[in-house]
C-alpha cells in the first residue's frame, strides 16, 4: 500500500510540473498576442492554397480526360 501512495505522489508531481508548464505557455501566448495573430494568418493563408490546389487538381483531372478521349482510338467504344 505505501508502495501504490509513493506511485501516486510521483504521479502527482508530474502532473503539477505539466500544469505549471502548460500555464507559462499559456502566459506567453497572452504577452504575445501578435504570435496568435500570425497562426490564424499562416492558417488562412494555407487553406486558400489548399483551396488553389484543389482548383488546379481539378482543372489537371479534366484536361487528362479531354487529352485520354482525344488519344483513344475508336472514342468511348470498347
Amino acid at each position: 500500500m505505501e508502495e501504490l501512495v509513493c506511485k501516486l505522489r510521483e504521479i502527482q508531481g508530474g502532473l503539477k510540473h505539466s500544469l505549471d508548464d502548460l500555464h507559462q505557455k499559456l502566459e506567453a501566448f497572452d504577452s504575445e498576442p501578435e504570435l496568435l495573430t500570425s497562426l490564424e494568418i499562416a492558417k488562412s493563408n494555407a487553406e486558400a492554397r489548399a483551396s488553389s490546389l484543389e482548383a488546379e487538381v481539378k482543372r489537371l483531372r479534366e484536361e487528362l480526360k479531354s487529352i485520354r478521349d482525344f488519344l483513344e482510338p475508336n472514342g468511348d467504344q470498347k
